[in-house]
């Protein structure tokens, strides 16, 4: 059985030579992967190209196709979700963002600027409850300076919309980490919450309720 850990960046081509993206460069997937893996379990990364230069995930679309090509393995038995999936389309004018989109030339941009359009991308998480309901599937929620109860808010509703047993939040701007599981406790074992500003501890603790969740899954 494995555990597929999804992680890095992803963009969303605009024009030729320009897109939007959402940063990120797989440390947190890779150091899951190696803490899981130093537990005795399989795992396998998937890491898109902003993270890894031999990747030929790029888009959110393309993270989608391999989600439902991991998820179409029979011995697939865990999505740990860390990939930052670009959360806005872009489109400038009436030209269809692309691409190989018409590039846009600076000389001919007005002095007031130019206006793009934003609208937001499609979810991809909760195609694991919509077509392996059996996966364990882990969700991670970014906040910038919010107090700890609103990250909480925020992974709960991550949750309930996606059907996420556990939830990574973390802070950008505080470094508060806190791992929430949303799942009944097996009798006797209680599911413990990590909270605080070590982020080794809180993958680690991650890395446990994630074997713990497989064990009484």
């Amino acid at each position: 059985m494995t555990i597929h850990i999804f992680g890095g960046g992803t963009i969303m081509h605009v024009r030729s030579h320009m897109a939007l993206c959402a940063p990120a460069k797989g440390g947190t997937a890779r150091k899951l992967a190696e803490l899981l893996r130093g537990k005795g379990a399989s795992c396998e990364l998937h890491l898109t190209g902003m993270a890894d230069p031999d990747s030929s995930m790029d888009t959110n679309d393309d993270v989608e196709a391999e989600l439902r090509r991991v998820l179409a393995l029979p011995e697939t038995q865990a999505i740990v979700f860390n990939v930052a999936l670009c959360d806005m389309n872009g489109q400038i004018g009436d030209v269809k963002s692309g691409k190989y989109a018409e590039r846009l030339q600076t000389r001919k941009v007005p002095e007031g600027g130019l206006v793009m359009k934003l609208r937001p991308t499609s979810k991809v998480l909760g195609l694991v409850k919509e077509l392996r309901p059996d996966v364990l599937a882990v969700g991670f929620k970014t906040t910038a300076g919010q107090a700890p109860e609103v990250q909480v808010q925020r992974a709960a509703v991550m949750a309930q919309q996606h059907g996420l047993p556990l939830v990574f939040a973390n802070d950008v701007v505080t470094r508060y980490n806190m791992v929430i599981p949303f799942l009944a406790e097996p009798a006797g074992e209680p599911w413990p919450l990590y909270a605080g500003d070590n982020r080794e501890s809180a993958l680690g603790h991650l890395a446990d309720l994630v074997l713990l969740g497989l064990k009484h899954g």
